[in-house]
């Protein structure tokens, strides 16, 4: 069984990994936000929250895309189906059934 210090230090191996792939990728999408959205945002529905959580997982996963060299295929399929989850938001009210 595992103890928190294997856990931690595995959480720690995990993000070495991705760093090698996304660098610091969390650092540079408040940029992307701001020239997306340079007067800010307004959200006031429980289904604009969830469309704009999406929207934000769309843009994390196209910037990882494009910080691992147009290569990372994992990036670029979560893109799309975070894509698909919002355009589902969007045309059924916050439906996916």
């Amino acid at each position: 069984m595992k103890d928190t210090t294997d856990i931690l230090l595995e959480m720690a191996e995990t993000y070495k990994e991705r760093k090698k792939v996304y660098g610091e990728n969390y650092k540079k999408v408040g940029d992307v936000m701001i020239a997306l959205f340079p007067d800010g945002v307004t959200i006031g529905t429980k289904e604009q929250f969830v469309v704009w959580h999406l929207f934000e997982l769309v843009v994390v996963k196209l910037t990882r895309f494009a910080n691992s060299g147009l290569s990372h295929e994992d990036s670029i399929h979560d893109l799309a189906v975070y894509a698909a989850m919002v355009e589902s938001m969007i045309k059924k009210g916050g439906s996916d059934e």
